[in-house]
């Protein structure tokens, strides 16, 4: 059985991802989770505070994803795909949440002092240096073409926060971007075979 923080944090995923964030109630939350209010707020400070706590799981998942990535006998350039299947095994499996927190997390939450900031800063921070690492790596190791590092882990960083953006929220037939994606990169990074 779930304790009363993830059923608090259940419902309002649910709540949010049926009537927008703005439009939820904490009585809402707290009555579907079936726990009074006092309990939400003891747990929750406020409904950005849930949203914080989702974000906060969410990436501490991801990153536990990333630090699973074999780099012993493994390419820089196959480090970069682990790590770019990975972020999409965290959308594909929590679905709602990252939809949610896309969607309603305020723009504030990049300005220091802002709820979510640390959460963001640290976790892009992270992965952008491990982004980086791989990079190196694979121009090493032969299997990434000579590219300006940083500039490029950025690059694939905003691309698949873009195409997961696109997925998400926008209301069109989209064919399966990511595994695309996903391949675009590897023959953008791979270094040039010639005939």
């Amino acid at each position: 059985m779930k304790c009363k923080k993830d059923q608090i944090i259940d419902a309002a995923i649910d709540l949010f991802s049926e009537q927008g964030f703005a439009e939820t109630s904490t009585a809402e939350i707290a009555a579907r989770s079936n726990v009074a209010q006092g309990t939400l707020f003891y747990h929750f400070k406020s409904k950005e505070g849930i949203l914080h706590e989702v974000m906060r799981q969410l990436l501490e998942e991801t990153q536990e994803g990333y630090k699973k990535i074999d780099t012993t006998d493994t390419t820089g350039l196959q480090c970069i795909e682990q790590l770019l299947r990975s972020d999409m095994d965290i959308v594909q499996r929590y679905n709602k949440k990252v939809k949610t927190l896309i969607r309603d997390m305020s723009t504030k939450v990049h300005q220091k002092g802002e709820l979510c900031h640390a959460l963001i800063h640290d976790f892009v921070s992270y992965k952008i240096n491990l982004l980086c690492r791989f990079l190196r790596q694979g121009i090493s190791d032969g299997t990434v073409r000579d590219v300006p590092v940083e500039e490029t882990a950025w690059f694939l960083d905003a691309a698949f926060y873009g195409i997961m953006h696109i997925r998400l929220l926008k209301d069109f037939p989209l064919p399966p971007l990511d595994e695309n994606a996903i391949q675009l990169c590897l023959i953008a990074l791979s270094p040039v075979q010639s005939s």
